[in-house]
């Protein structure tokens, strides 16, 4: 595997610069509007063709590493592959529509529901959830309820985290933290992580670039991560359900997400109590909010540390699972609680 370390150090980087060349040519530029937008240019939109160009360099890879024998494979192995690249694709070239024309999110969430509908319904059992497995060994089979609860938790996963990509960096320093943990839970010799290790060096390039204003992540971007992310979660979460020391059960699964999930579901509730449209765009989410009061940096620090630091202690004390839960649930409400106090003066 070593080769194929080595050779993504060299094409991860050409990868990057044909992704900005195919976004000028392609006109993919998010523009300034002073209201949410307040980038001083236009910015390339290009984390969707940049991640998915990794996707297919990496399907090629495992591909030609199979037909040589050279990787441990399984039944159904080609087949899921294909379709999880294959939703990958049609969930970027809807993120670069939505990037350029602005699909009603309605429409946008419907046809991504129905996709994975579609592709859970030909992948295997490895991703799909069909039982819930909770912190006190109570288990849930949900039967023929499965595929449209995978389903649905694919799409609310997807629209926690594209509602926390507002400022640079942080939707990319998330997935580099989903990723890294989840990457911790699977079987060793799992060809999935030679991809993650992968993913996770192109995401800190990524991050650079981002940071600097030289490039957004964009819904394209954020589609194709979070679809690779969802099915991996499944599969990982999968794959301990057979283990003695099951560290992916409901509630760490929770706490790994619990922070876009939770303003997610805060900001609906006040946008719904406001008479509003739930999927209305404002600047009252938890990312703003830390940003008003702590600038950019500090922003990224916090959000990234509430989700590293409990997941980090959870690995070392599994008992305290609960605690870390409950913990980190106040201290959201008390930093949201800080920025509504301040207004008030």
């Amino acid at each position: 595997m070593i080769f194929v370390y080595l050779l993504s150090l060299v094409v991860i980087p050409l990868l990057l610069i044909v992704s900005f060349k195919l976004g000028k040519v392609f006109n993919l530029y998010d523009y300034p509007d002073g209201v949410r937008k307040l980038h001083k240019r236009p910015i390339l939109l290009i984390g969707g063709i940049f991640f998915q160009l990794i996707f297919i360099f990496y399907f090629l890879i495992f591909f030609y590493l199979m037909a040589m024998g050279e990787v441990a494979t399984y039944n159904n192995i080609e087949k899921n592959y294909l379709v999880i690249l294959g939703i990958m694709l049609a969930n970027f070239l809807i993120g670069i529509i939505d990037d350029k024309k602005n699909i009603k999110p309605s429409i946008k969430l419907v046809l991504i529901l129905c996709l994975f509908f579609l592709s859970t319904h030909i992948l295997d059992k490895s991703f799909i959830i069909e039982k819930l497995s909770f912190y006190h060994n109570l288990n849930i089979h949900l039967y023929s309820y499965s595929i449209i609860f995978s389903s649905i938790c694919l799409v609310v996963l997807l629209n926690a985290i594209n509602m926390a990509d507002g400022i640079n960096s942080l939707s990319s320093l998330i997935f580099l933290n989903w990723i890294f943990f989840l990457n911790l839970m699977l079987p060793s010799g799992d060809f999935l992580i030679v991809l993650n290790i992968i993913l996770m060096f192109a995401l800190v390039i990524f991050v650079f670039f981002n940071y600097q204003n030289k490039c957004f992540l964009g819904d394209s971007g954020c589609y194709v991560l979070v679809t690779y992310l969802g099915f991996l979660t499944i599969y990982t979460y999968n794959q301990n359900l057979i283990l003695p020391i099951r560290y992916l059960n409901i509630e760490s699964i929770f706490l790994l997400f619990m922070i876009p999930g939770l303003d997610m579901i805060r900001l609906f509730a006040i946008r719904i109590i406001n008479k509003k449209n739930p999927f209305s765009p404002d600047n009252n989410h938890f990312h703003h909010i830390l940003l008003k009061k702590y600038g950019n940096f500090l922003t990224l620090i916090i959000y990234n540390l509430l989700i590293f630091i409990p997941w980090f202690i959870y690995l070392f004390f599994i008992s305290l699972l609960p605690y870390l839960i409950l913990s980190v649930l106040i201290i959201y409400v008390w930093l949201i609680s800080l920025n509504l106090k301040s207004e008030k003066k």
